[in-house]
């Protein structure tokens, strides 16, 4: 795949695939349908016929006896990391002056 000069961080690459993996596990767990899904991975740079492929690849792969029972606290625990990490790629997306704005 030809480089279109996009350079992003190692934070920004490891916060965006920790994100990914939480969006993955929502979906697996049917927190988010489908529609959610593709607006969410829209948000973290993914094209829309990228994200469905991907919601497609996630749908085929399902297993949910691999997916163990979650706690309340362990939920909990990851809306939270979840929300931090949407406002991480937000700011840097828009830049801080523009989402001070925004915010």
């Amino acid at each position: 795949m030809p480089d279109k000069g996009r350079v992003i961080s190692q934070t920004y690459y490891e916060k965006q695939s920790k994100l990914f993996k939480l969006y993955r596990e929502l979906f697996q767990r049917d927190e988010l349908n489908i529609e959610d899904t593709i607006k969410a991975l829209r948000n973290i740079g993914f094209s829309k016929t990228i994200a469905a492929s991907r919601i497609n690849e996630w749908k085929a792969q399902l297993n949910q006896d691999e997916l163990k029972p979650e706690t309340v606290k362990e939920k909990k625990h990851r809306q939270k990391q979840m929300a931090s990490l949407e406002k991480y790629m937000f700011r840097m997306r828009l830049g801080k002056k523009k989402y001070d704005e925004y915010m």
